[in-house]
């Protein structure tokens, strides 16, 4: 399968990037900086 140009590595830094949250209020990736963190991105679910 063919890598994309801008593709994150594995193993390497995630970029910093923002979502609402549930509660509402916006959460960024930096604020866990230094902490395990697991991302889950659901398609199609609304």
């Amino acid at each position: 399968m063919p890598v994309e140009s801008g593709a994150v590595h594995v193993g390497a830094q995630a970029p910093d990037f923002e979502l609402e949250s549930i509660a509402g209020p916006r959460i960024g990736l930096s604020q866990f900086r230094g902490r395990p963190v697991v991302l889950v991105f659901l398609r199609g679910f609304g």
